[in-house]
Order: C-alpha cells, then sequence, then structure tokens
C-alpha cells in the first residue's frame, strides 16, 4: 500500500493541485490528511471539495476547528485571526460542517499508525524539537504518528537508548526518503502543501510505501503568483501574501 500524505493545505489549490498531479504520477492508492485544510489562503471551498473527491482520511486541524465555528481564535496572531474570520464568512453551513465533524487525532491508521495535527498531548502543540518528540514518543506504543502544524518536513526517530534523534534521510532522482525500521518510532511530519515554514516555498508533501517500508518526501513547484493575487482579490492579510514566496 501507498498512502499519500499531506498536512496543511491552508485553502491554497494551486499547491494542491501540483501536489496531487505530482502524487498521481508516483502513484498512491489511499490519502492521509493531518489537518488545517482551511485557512490563510483563499479557496477554502474548493481545497474540502478536492480532499472530499479523494476519500481522504482527514483529522481537525486547528484552523479547522477555529472556521468551523467550534472555537474562537484568542491564540491566533492577528494576521491568522483575520484571515480565518474571511474564511468562516466564506464557508456553507454544510462545508463548516464537515470541518466541525472531522475526528480529533490521534486517529488510528493501521494497527501501527496514526494521525495527529500538532501532537499527542494536543492538536494545538507542535513537535520542533528532539525534546518535543521525546515527550510524545513517551505517550504512544505506535511504531508510526504522523504529525502537521509546523509545516516543517521531517521525521523524529529513537536510537538505541531511546532517544529521540532526526532520522538519516537518503537522496533519490525525485525524492528524498527515510527506511521505516521495524520496531522503531518515527514521528513524520510531510510538510505544507500550502504555506511551507522551512525556506523552501515549494509545495510539500510525503508518500508512506508499506511494502517498501520507507517514507517518500516531495517538493513541488506551483504558480504561486496565482495563489498571491487571489489573496489581494480576497484582502487578506499582506503578510500572509507574501511568506509564500519566501516560504517562511
Amino acid at each position: 500500500m501507498r498512502y499519500l500524505v499531506l498536512s496543511d493545505i491552508h485553502s491554497n489549490i494551486e499547491a494542491f493541485d501540483a501536489c496531487i498531479h505530482r502524487a498521481k504520477h508516483a502513484g498512491f492508492e489511499s490519502v492521509l490528511c493531518c489537518g488545517d485544510v482551511v485557512g490563510y489562503g483563499p479557496n477554502p471551498i474548493e481545497a474540502i471539495d478536492i480532499l472530499r473527491g479523494l476519500k481522504a482520511l482527514t483529522i481537525r486541524g486547528n484552523h479547522d476547528r477555529v472556521a468551523a465555528g467550534l472555537d474562537e481564535p484568542t491564540q491566533f496572531n492577528p494576521h491568522a485571526r483575520r484571515a480565518v474570520f474571511w474564511t468562516r464568512s466564506m464557508l456553507p453551513d454544510s462545508h463548516k460542517d464537515y470541518l466541525g465533524n472531522l475526528p480529533v487525532g490521534p486517529l488510528e491508521i493501521t494497527a501501527d499508525a496514526q494521525l495527529v495535527h500538532g501532537a499527542i498531548t494536543d492538536e494545538d502543540d507542535y513537535i520542533f524539537t528532539e525534546a518535543d518528540a521525546n515527550e510524545n514518543f513517551r505517550l504512544t506504543d505506535k511504531h508510526i504518528t504522523f504529525f502537521g502544524h509546523s509545516h516543517f518536513p521531517v521525521v523524529f526517530s529513537v536510537d538505541a537508548a531511546g532517544n529521540s534523534v532526526m532520522a538519516t534521510t537518503y537522496e533519490f532522482d525525485e525524492f528524498t526518503a527515510v527506511k521505516c525500521e521495524a520496531g522503531r518510532k518515527l514521528f513524520i511530519n510531510p510538510g505544507s502543501v500550502g504555506q511551507p515554514r522551512d525556506g523552501d516555498p515549494r509545495a510539500s508533501f510525503a508518500i508512506w510505501d508499506q511494502d517498501r517500508s520507507r517514507m517518500e518526501f516531495y517538493r513541488v513547484e506551483y504558480d504561486i503568483e496565482v495563489t498571491q493575487e487571489k489573496m489581494r482579490q480576497a484582502q487578506l492579510p499582506q503578510y500572509l501574501i507574501d511568506r509564500l514566496a519566501v516560504g517562511r
């Protein structure tokens, strides 16, 4: 089985379409999404429709929760707050209901794998460092946990002493890969489809190849200027528009 693993689409359908097009060439049979389908970007309705069309197994992100009206953006910065209120105003009730009914992680995918949005501790928490990963490793028996929220593609593994370390990556012609070693826990972030923050503006996604026991990480170029112009037309914050071009 090959799973397409997505996270943090953030209403950016140019990036989303580019990822799907590339993933179809790589091959996949099922789709997983770690949440934040909406927020920040200009096409929340279309992003939801595309994801539903893929029959993706999706969990709720913090932006999804607020856009659905289940919570208020008290912890959001002013740019994110303005964007999520705009998103909420644009969504029909049917789409708010979809977001509001998404399951909250951790959500089991297989007996050995699960989805969370931010962390096992809470969907609003971040896993940035080895110390963050260590805290979460102690809370699960699953060997593979997919997470998002940080918008940063990364794999945390454990060493022989049980301490969190950055996993070794291997370069292939069209992707980088990480081995999924039997019995060794992994925390895997596929990166953000719609708003990367690792200094690379290209859209990010991953494919979990169960048969080869590896994770494949892909970066895809898309027409950022089209998305930016849509955001300008929607009068979304300039800060959010500018950051797409620099991947920060």
